[in-house]
């Protein structure tokens, strides 16, 4: 159909009115500037014995960049029942919910990308129109979802209103993601109170323990020293007691290993027996079929309360000894003695190790904490593109500040700083937040007393991250197994709240197995009298799930 005699032209910014004139056809064509031009032309069917509608509120939109506006003419009185066709030239800003009070039965604008259907019933009755958008990406070969978000948007009703919600669909050459919310950016905004899939709350994907021992002996101030204590001899049977799990249901094993112990030398190679052993470990665990967790860890907790035969190694508070994102007392990447490359080359190193195992996630560091949150950010994205250009498909744990405690995740920043992090093609695909949280009164797993289920520190960290289409992985958490302690059923409960959440919290590995005996608080090793091993209280009543 040729161009109309009048133009409906879209004037405003986001959060503002729109006016739309009736307008000269050649004008509009030659004041505006325009970024795109719309490739199909909308459809308005007027109401009869109506005027054209003259304001529309509140279409987030922004407007083409033209410096003079037109003289207006004033909008005809139609009569009867018409439908005109008409060129628009805006810019829309998508995906969007808006709201008007125009008497238009239904506008259709095409760009490029997406296609957004405004709809405005003539009667009192609102209507709802969803519409994807399809945008190629390239990721690995498994199912996951982008992540999404745009600014807030400010909606005016003035008479009956119209919500239109447009989500967006993201498909790749390989696989399908489906994101319900909008695009992302780096910067954090609320976001409007979500709910768990009908799926969720039926398994998760990842579900075991720590298997600890290969860590042992590093101290607060990033040094490691002999003896650690690796389980793998019949007193700390890592791999019997792997497949004792398995047996239960579990499918995935955090294997922690202290940086110095893995490379002597700052940026150096492997030791060659130390890491044939700890691999010897990793074998056993790959051997059971299970998801095996290389943890950069140089953390002992509370080693006093090892197997009797280890020498303690706690602090004059008898407080636990950690090393979190250090060595030998210097800050990776925010200190000149360890600047970010003996890092990024460890995790080469590593990601080539087992570039052909693709069961093996990568857990870059344990409980990162007093750190600078955008530097410590760049420091993971360097060491995310580095391993990317060797193992592009394994998944990779990214730990926040704060001891990578949920409670201050997004407090922090280190939700929108880590959210920022992205695969080499600009997908997030298998990068995973890695999270901890104790259930005692200081939070830091030191008393087996627990007094919290912690689902005041899950649900809303679960908004968060459904709404920014992101998962996390629980990677160390418990409690004590006498019955005084309260954690059963605190923790049970604290389980029972992320499975039901399991969408966004797609698994756990308790704290902590391997090494550890009945004497340590938060003992989880299975005890051998002969086969069948028995678990401990608290493991058997909430450690296991479908």
């Amino acid at each position: 159909m040729p161009h109309a005699a009048l133009v409906l032209q879209a004037v405003g910014k986001a959060g503002m009115d729109s006016d739309f004139q009736c307008l000269s056809a050649d004008a509009i064509q030659s004041k505006a500037s325009i970024s795109f031009i719309l490739t199909t032309l909308p459809t308005f069917t007027l109401k009869p014995a109506s005027p054209l509608p003259t304001r529309i509120t509140d279409i987030p939109t922004i407007y083409p960049p033209w410096t003079t506006i037109p003289t207006t003419t004033p909008c005809p009185t139609v009569t009867s029942t018409v439908s005109v066709k008409v060129p628009v030239t805006v810019t829309v800003v998508q995906p969007t919910t808006f709201t008007t009070t125009a008497t238009v039965t239904s506008v259709s604008v095409v760009t490029r990308t997406t296609e957004i259907i405004y709809t405005q019933s003539c009667s009192s009755t609102s209507t709802t129109k969803t519409t994807p958008t399809t945008t190629p990406t390239q990721s690995p070969p498994t199912t996951t979802t982008t992540p999404t978000q745009s600014p807030p948007t400010t909606t005016t009703t003035r008479t009956t209103p119209t919500t239109t919600t447009v989500p967006t669909t993201t498909k790749t050459p390989i696989e399908t993601t489906t994101t319900k919310t909008p695009t992302t950016t780096t910067t954090d905004r609320p976001c409007e109170t979500n709910y768990p899939p009908d799926w969720a709350g039926k398994n998760f994907t990842y579900k075991g323990v720590n298997i600890a021992g290969f860590e042992w002996g590093c101290l607060i101030d990033g040094s490691c020293t002999y003896p650690n204590s690796p389980p793998l001899t019949s007193t700390a049977d890592g791999p019997g007691q792997m497949k004792w799990f398995v047996g239960n249901g579990m499918n995935t094993f955090r294997l922690p290993i202290g940086w110095q112990y893995a490379t002597p030398s700052l940026g150096g190679a492997f030791d060659p027996s130390e890491w044939a052993q700890y691999d010897k470990l990793v074998q056993n665990c790959l051997a059971v079929n299970a998801y095996c967790i290389i943890d950069i860890h140089n953390y002992g907790k509370s080693i006093r309360r090892r197997l009797a035969n280890v020498p303690a190694l706690t602090d004059q508070f008898d407080q636990p000894i950690a090393h979190k994102a250090r060595w030998n007392g210097q800050v990776i990447g925010q200190s000149s003695g360890v600047p970010d490359a003996p890092f990024i080359k460890l995790w080469q190193m590593i990601a080539s190790y087992y570039v052909q195992q693709p069961r093996v996630i990568f857990g870059l560091m344990n409980e990162p904490y007093k750190l600078n949150i955008g530097v410590w950010a760049q420091t993971l994205q360097k060491v995310v593109t580095a391993i990317r250009a060797i193992a592009p498909r394994h998944v990779i744990l990214l730990p926040g500040i704060e001891w990578a405690h949920a409670d201050t995740f997004i407090s922090s920043g280190s939700a929108a700083a880590l959210d920022a992090i992205s695969n080499p093609d600009g997908s997030k695909t298998n990068l995973i937040f890695d999270i901890h949280q104790w259930l005692d009164k200081a939070n830091n797993g030191t008393d087996p007393n627990c007094v919290t289920d912690n689902i005041p520190v899950f649900e809303p960290l679960a908004q968060w991250l459904r709404c920014h289409n992101r998962t996390a992985f629980l990677s160390a958490t418990g409690g004590g197994n006498e019955d005084g302690t309260n954690c059963n059923p605190l923790l049970c409960q604290q389980m029972q709240f992320l499975l039901a959440n399991s969408d966004v919290f797609v698994g756990y590995t308790g704290w902590a197995a391997g090494s550890y005996d009945t004497s340590y608080i938060l003992d989880e090793t299975p005890t051998w009298y002969g086969y069948p091993w028995v678990d401990t209280p608290l493991v058997q009543s909430c450690l296991y799930w479908p």
